[in-house]
Parts: structure tokens; sequence; C-alpha cells
């Protein structure tokens, strides 16, 4: 194989697979990209077995061939090179050699057979999304995702098209629960849409996150598709199958509090920063701060005994029965750092329901995050 290409154009595409190449697998090959040079484009391969990621761009094929080479090293060599001209050829026992200006390496390769086989996603039937209107759907409930790998079915976020021929997604580690739904233009699935996700799929959390990482939200618009027991999404050259989480995600509807007359509003900004205040009073090992709402607006409250106590009390608008009760006050920001609004509606029943959070114009988005004891 050899190809003459820009290092830029190059160092854009490794960037992509950079989150999907493992530097700790037992499976060397893992750490590998893979690189095809056809035609007059160059197409480079990344996976970690669950998720893998295809992208091109256009250089100079001189000689067609492919080859794998450690992704990691790769990109650090291309992104520091400063002509604007790489020439990249392999020799027969698969090293390559690099030759940019007065630059001149080579690194280890190996036979392209060697590398895991990546899913065709040629012939996946594609919906089209709003780049904006997933990356936003990501946004608003990534954070909730669990990270305990003890509970597989809810390391993912939950994502369905529904009766409506809306887009659902809904998140949960058991403290917090984040759901929106959206009906993008963009959008038209149809009689033919596969009952998969008509009853629902789980998108495990580091396939979004690669996804809000790698994709441009100016770029080109954004599609989905499933394929065997994997979703699908490309935009313009890059193609990325995330296989999903096998199990039943739970009914999520059965803890949305129902609409109550304890809601209160309140400034979005001077809520977090008094949140962020307070907590340097909390305990460190249960982030526990006491919110109170009454005649007077909102009170803030934490104490600890190796750090004291403080409060703050804000105005909020707030018509119900005097109330509290004790959050950790991570998951609050977490929720307040997505919302778009400038104010925000929060529902405190009492010290053990749960709690309901949102934004007071848009229905389409709802948080929930469950009390602790006082």
């Amino acid at each position: 194989m050899k190809i003459r290409i820009s290092p830029q154009a190059l160092t854009e595409e490794l960037y992509k697979l950079q989150g999907v190449v493992s530097q700790r697998s037992t499976l060397a090959i893992l750490s590998n990209a893979l690189l095809e040079a056809k035609g007059d484009r160059l197409t480079l391969h990344a996976t970690d077995l669950d998720t893998s990621i295809s992208t091109s761009c256009e250089c100079e094929v001189l000689e067609e061939g492919s080859v794998t080479l450690q992704a990691k090293s790769l990109f650090d060599i291309v992104k520091n090179l400063e002509d604007d001209s790489l020439e990249l050829e392999t020799e027969e026992n698969y090293w390559a050699n690099l030759q940019s200006g007065n630059v001149a390496c080579r690194i280890v390769g190996t036979h392209p057979d060697d590398f895991p086989q990546i899913l065709d996603t040629s012939e996946v039937d594609l919906y089209p999304i709003g780049t904006d209107v997933l990356l936003d759907m990501i946004d608003k409930t990534l954070f909730s995702v669990s990270t305990d790998d003890a509970r597989a079915n809810l390391t993912g976020a939950f994502f369905r098209v529904t009766t409506e021929d809306t887009l659902l997604m809904v998140s949960t580690d058991g403290h917090r629960l984040s759901k929106i739904e959206t009906s993008p233009e963009e959008f038209t699935p149809g009689d033919n849409t596969p009952q998969a996700l008509r009853d629902g799929i789980i998108i495990p959390r580091k396939g979004l996150s690669e996804l809000k990482r790698i994709i441009d939200p100016k770029g080109a618009e954004l599609s989905f598709g499933l394929v065997e027991n994997s979703v699908v999404f490309k935009s313009g050259p890059m193609s990325m199958s995330v296989r999903l989480i096998e199990g039943t995600f739970p009914d999520f509807t059965q803890v949305l509090p129902k609409e109550s007359d304890q809601k209160a509003f309140v400034s979005k900004d001077m809520f977090t920063q008094s949140l962020k205040f307070v907590s340097l009073f909390a305990s460190p090992k249960t982030h526990n701060v006491r919110l109170a709402l009454g005649e007077g607006g909102l009170e803030l409250y934490a104490s600890d005994p190796d750090s004291g106590e403080g409060r703050k009390t804000i105005p909020a608008d707030y018509a119900g029965q005097p109330v509290k009760a004790g959050y950790n006050y991570r998951y609050l920001i977490d929720v307040l750092n997505v919302l778009d609004s400038e104010q925000v509606s929060i529902e405190i029943i009492d010290t053990l329901s749960p709690t309901l959070v949102r934004d007071p114009n848009n229905d389409d988005v709802l948080f929930v995050v469950m009390p602790m004891r006082l």
C-alpha cells in the first residue's frame, strides 16, 4: 500500500477512532486501526468488539492495499507533522514508512487479515434524524446512565420510536431519571419501522459518549438504523455501529410522579450557584443538601460535623404547603447543567417521594431525582 495524503485530513479521521481503540485489551489487535487504500480514498476502521467506527477521507492512492497500524501512535505522529503532505508506504512485513517534509519514521504494522471483521452496514435502512436533535437527546440523558455493571440493563439509554412516531430516550441509575421525547422534522419512520425500535432498544453509554464526542453539530446530517443486534449511526463518511445491551429496561413510568400543587419556580442560575455554595458544608460521604420550600422562598441547608453548616435562601414562586427534603446536590447540579431555560420548576411532594425537575417551557423534557433521608 502506498498513499499520499494531507496530515491534517488524516489527523481528523484518526481522532474519531481514539475513543474506540483499546490500550489495555488482552487482544493487541484492538489497539490497531485498519487502513484500506482504494480508488481515491483511505478508509479507516477501529473496534473494541462492541463499538466500531469506520470513516474515510480523500487521498492519492499510488498503490492500493491495506494494513493495520497502532492507532494512538499513528495519531500522535501525524498530528505533529508540520508539512502539508505525508507519504505512507507499507513493506512486505507490514511495517509502514512515513515521509513528510524533513521527517521520516517507521512503525510496526500487521497483516490486515488479523483485524476483526467489521459489521457490514451498507444495506441498513436508515432514518434521518437532525444532528442537533440526537445530540440534545444524548446531552439530556447521558449523565444519568448507570455505571454499575452489575445492573447491565441500566448501563445504557433506552431509545424507542413511540406509537405517535416520536423519539423517546430515557436513562436512570436508580437515583435519578432523565426523559426526553421529541418529534424532529427530519424523522419520518413510516410503516416499515423495525419492531425492535417500536419496542425499544438499550444503547450502551460508551456508544453514546463516542457519538457525542466525534459528531460535528454543523456537519453532515445524521441517520440511524438497525442491523443484527447493533444500532448504526451514519454522518457523511463516518459510520458507527454499537452492539445493543440485551435485557429489559425497567418500566420508568412507575416512578414518574403525578402533577402536584407543590410546584416552585426558581432562577436556574441562582439555584445552581446556591447549591455550589451550600455544598461546601455538605458531608463528603453523602453530599446531602436539604431543600425547604415555604412562604420565604427556597432555603438550602447543609451541615457536616467536620466542616460546619451553611444555609442560603433564594426567591421562589411557590404557593404550596411548607415542605422539605434532602438530596445529593451533585444530582441536582447535573440536571441544572443540561436545562436550557432561565427558570426551573421543582416539585417536592415529601421527604420520600420522587421529585420532579423540569423546564417550565418545555414539556418534552423532565428529570426525576430521588430524595435522601434527612
